[in-house]
């Protein structure tokens, strides 16, 4: 098999459902290369197209710096910025950048700790097409051991 006919095989492969990841960003200069590129990964290899939209609120760091550099060497898609002007919060920054999204499904990351494996992503993307409007993934670090035993202790 050909290289070109390689690649209309893997793009025949690909989703083509339109999907957004929105991302949380607040004095991450530090993680932010590391989960953008493991993000792009996921997307790029899964979905024929997609966004992403990091939400900068207010960082007084150089995430904006990096955010735009990592945006510059990240081919086939555009990393959106939203910069708050003052701290929002998580909750109201979040909501600016799903405003914005303009995916068939929406990824949200309000913490730049990937503690999962990134195929996860795409496993909480399938479920959500056997008939789920939301589909929520947690870090393993907050879900218990034993949920009976965690739920019957509060």
């Amino acid at each position: 098999m050909t290289r070109q006919q390689e690649q209309k095989v893997t793009v025949r492969d690909k989703e083509k459902n339109f999907v957004s990841a929105v991302i949380y960003i607040y004095n991450d200069e530090e993680r932010i290369r590391d989960f953008l590129e493991k993000i792009n990964a996921v997307l790029s290899a899964n979905f024929e197209n997609y966004q992403i939209i990091c939400v900068n609120d207010a960082s007084d760091d150089n995430s904006l710096a990096v955010i735009r550099e990592i945006g510059k060497s990240i081919k086939g898609t555009v990393i959106n910025v939203v910069n708050m002007s003052f701290y929002q919060g998580v909750e109201l920054a979040m909501n600016a950048g799903i405003d914005l999204s303009i995916g068939d499904f929406v990824f949200e990351f309000d913490n730049m700790v990937m503690d999962y494996d990134a195929e996860l992503m795409m496993d909480v993307y399938y479920h959500s097409l056997t008939g789920f409007d939301i589909v929520n993934a947690a870090p393993k670090k907050w879900v218990p051991q034993d949920l009976a035993t965690f739920l019957c202790g509060l």
